[in-house]
């Protein structure tokens, strides 16, 4: 409780608190008690055995080598505060990461820049998310992070409300809290803005990136959250051979998803007849494969499953 309370009033969201103030009295300012003692909030948020109230009231990652074998397996409990940070912390020492000395990298902080497989962004709103989000009345599933070789998967109990859909929720601006008290404490600590929507800005974490889009899928079971590694790093790219070109090509394809030949042409300034050959050679690279069977109409997209 001071921890955040510190957090807080350093974040300007807060105004100071006399550190002699019982608890319940701040809990009580916070809206997370009243007369009949504290809500349900106040135990998830701050309580020390939360799980004593909500059994699945955890997080579970694991680390898949394939859907059938598991060579990692974490289970965290206590409250959201530390539910998050060991989630990010345990998240990341499964990713791997690089360091960006590039001249423009140097310019921007003048130190090497971290580049992780997933924007870490991305990964702390997930987290958030899944927190703010998350039927705590569900007591048949858990909060579960699987971490695989080329995607992370965040799943959560908790369908979306009726009237609500995927399109609403990737609108610019829409937002929706099912535990509005606890999006309003990660929101007075400083983790998460009060308006706009956490997953609009995992979109743009890896729209910045340069980075194949994140998919969101909804279901009676819960919602699910699927993050793809950028197996076609610039790096990875220009260790095959590829030309300028052809890596401009692949860069636009992971953010607008499909090229055609004509496409081609307009983004690198060459002739039908070499815009038909370079494609044609990241076909045959296994890098994009053709949706469709009219030569004049064919769309280039990167092909799946290419780990």
């Amino acid at each position: 409780m001071r921890r955040f309370l510190a957090g807080a009033k350093a974040a300007g969201r807060l105004a100071a608190v006399d550190p002699a103030e019982p608890v319940k009295a701040v809990l009580r300012r916070l809206g997370l008690a009243g007369d009949g003692g504290i809500s349900n909030g106040a135990i998830v948020l701050f309580g020390r055995d939360p799980q004593r109230y909500f059994q699945n009231c955890i997080i579970r990652i694991g680390r898949f080598k394939r859907a059938d074998i598991i060579v990692g397996d974490h289970e965290i409990g206590g409250n959201l505060f530390h539910q998050f940070e060991e989630g990010e912390r345990i998240i990341k020492q499964y990713l791997s990461v690089r360091y960006d000395i590039s001249e423009e990298a140097m310019q921007e902080s003048f130190r090497r820049r971290e580049v992780w497989d997933y924007p870490l962004q991305a990964i702390r709103e997930a987290l958030l998310n899944a927190l703010i989000h998350r039927d705590y009345f569900n007591n048949t599933v858990q909060t579960q992070v699987k971490i695989f070789d080329d995607n992370i998967r965040f799943h959560n109990p908790g369908h979306l409300p009726e009237g609500v859909t995927i399109d609403m929720i990737l609108k610019e601006h829409y937002s929706y809290h099912r535990n509005p008290k606890v999006a309003d404490i990660f929101y007075r600590a400083g983790l998460v803005e009060r308006y706009g929507s956490g997953v609009e800005r995992i979109i743009t974490a890896f729209r910045d990136a340069g980075m194949p889009a994140p998919a969101f899928a909804s279901t009676p079971l819960g919602f699910t959250l699927t993050m793809r590694k950028d197996l076609l790093s610039e790096g990875v790219i220009r260790e095959m051979g590829l030309n300028e070109r052809q890596i401009l090509a692949v860069n636009h394809l992971k953010t607008q998803g499909s090229i055609t030949n004509s496409g081609y042409q307009s983004l690198t300034g060459v002739s039908a007849t070499t815009a038909l050959k370079e494609l044609k050679a990241l076909v045959d690279l296994g890098i994009l494969e053709r949706k469709a069977p009219s030569r004049k109409k064919t769309q280039y997209v990167l092909r799946e499953n290419r780990s």
